[in-house]
């Protein structure tokens, strides 16, 4: 079986040693050509360019935002889960956040096991995906999209990462420590419309979600929405006042990886079919973890069963 995998050699847990690792161990599977990611955005032509010639799978040694272009390839011009390649999520990054979600184990030789067994029965299962429009362009997200605070964090993270900072646990939580010392008493507005036309506005921070845990400290899994599924549709997360003590207590349980309860302060909505988020001013907004700058609106829907996986 013809198979392509898409490498990121700059992904944190990635290295020639562990590639050749990983190639011999998929080549007892597949037949698999290598393809080097040079700069944001190429991990998708090249999904694409696997869909197009008609490959069978295509695989990814990657952190979640490789992951997210190259599903966003897989995915393009229309293509069902059926026309286009299976996907192998190899953990490669430093949370690996969608492939753990998928029950893969964080190990990348179990992982490349648990793959190859999967493509050598051609047991493969669906999953749902999230689209995220901004008024300009469409993406696909896997696992999670933010408007807000959490997106500052990212943020802030990346601008420690290109300071030379390695990508951890520690890093993460020093970057929400500076979020919380640098907000204020009051934030921007979010209005949150939802498919039933409940308006719930949020001052801070609204996460939506595709699945279950939001993101991983370490080992402890983050759980804003512990009922996100990829057999049901986007979970959210609002956070109506993101005042100091309301945002020290949500940093609080996402350091400790206990999940956030609904609360005065903070609202979780289960199965939604769409969500639009409106705010007064640009705000921070990530996908998949990755930083894309600022956004006023965003219209968010599920689409079921979009994508099938060796996992």
């Amino acid at each position: 079986m013809r198979a392509l995998l898409i490498v990121n050699p700059k992904a944190t847990a990635t290295s020639p040693r562990r590639l050749r690792r990983v190639v011999r161990s998929l080549e007892e599977y597949a037949r698999p050509m290598v393809e080097f990611t040079r700069a944001r955005g190429h991990g998708e032509e090249l999904a694409a360019r696997a869909a197009e010639r008609g490959l069978p799978v295509v695989l990814t040694l990657s952190g979640d935002g490789t992951l997210n272009e190259v599903v966003n390839g897989l995915l393009a011009d229309g293509r069902t889960a059926e026309e286009s390649p299976v996907l192998g999520p190899i953990p490669g990054g430093s949370t690996n956040v969608f492939a753990r979600a998928l029950g893969l184990p964080a190990d990348r030789r179990r992982a490349v096991w648990a793959i190859g067994h999967r493509l050598e029965t051609g047991r493969y299962r669906k999953v749902s995906l999230g689209r995220v429009d901004d008024g300009s362009r469409s993406r696909l997200f896997t696992f999670t999209t933010g408007l807000g605070w959490d997106a500052s964090v990212i943020r802030r993270v990346e601008e420690y990462r290109r300071k030379g900072r390695r990508s951890s646990p520690a890093l993460y939580m020093r970057a929400i420590m500076a979020e919380v010392n640098t907000i204020g008493a009051q934030a921007d507005s979010i209005g949150v419309c939802l498919p039933s036309g409940i308006a719930d506005p949020s001052t801070g921070m609204v996460v939506v979600q595709n699945c279950a845990p939001w993101t991983y400290v370490g080992s402890f899994p983050v759980n804003l929405n512990a009922r996100a599924s990829f057999n049901t549709g986007l979970d959210a997360l609002v956070l109506r006042k993101l005042g100091l003590s309301a945002a020290a207590h949500t940093a609080a349980a996402l350091m400790s990886g206990r999940e956030v309860p609904d609360g005065k302060h903070a609202v979780t909505y289960h199965d939604l079919s769409s969500i639009r988020l409106q705010a007064d001013q640009p705000q921070p907004f990530h996908l998949d973890g990755d930083y894309l700058g600022e956004r006023r609106e965003l219209s968010l829907s599920a689409v079921p069963q979009a994508l099938r996986v060796a996992a």
